[in-house]
């Protein structure tokens, strides 16, 4: 699986899968193209078969990361790919010398809750209400261990 930093021709494919998964925030292509400007920010996208199977944003703000979004395509669900991608998150945060991942995930999200649990991240906190007023955001962190 090859994992690359995203181009702006990849935005509509992104966008794409956000609309796969409904319920759950999406950003966009308007939001998705906004993260190129930003020089603390980073998409990596996976291809699966030969396409867009998946993305990852996160901000690296030392000495922290912010893991913002993870998405995996339908078609590649259950493949490897968010697991592949943190992977990848993890070489850039190390790189950059930061020590902790911090995310917010809704609370019925659990999918995604499973995913970064088996990623060894640690719910750390609750933002009661915080997605339309109604859901609640968990807090997880992973704390990486220096190479």
């Amino acid at each position: 699986m090859l994992i690359r930093r995203a181009l702006k021709e990849d935005i509509p494919a992104l966008a794409g899968m956000e609309l796969e998964h409904p319920g759950f925030p999406a950003w966009g292509e308007r939001g998705l193209g906004a993260e190129f400007e930003k020089n603390f920010s980073v998409t990596l996208v996976a291809e699966y078969e030969g396409k867009p199977g998946g993305f990852i944003n996160f901000w690296i703000l030392k000495p922290q990361v912010q893991l913002n979004a993870v998405l995996v395509s339908a078609a590649a669900l259950k493949k490897g790919v968010a697991s592949a991608l943190l992977g990848k998150m993890y070489e850039y945060a190390r790189k950059s010398a930061c020590a902790e991942i911090d995310l917010e995930v809704n609370a019925r999200n659990l999918p995604a809750i499973s995913l970064y649990e088996k990623a060894d991240f640690k719910v750390v906190g609750r933002r009661p209400k915080f997605y339309n007023n109604t859901d609640d955001a968990i807090l997880m962190r992973k704390t990486l261990e220096s190479q």
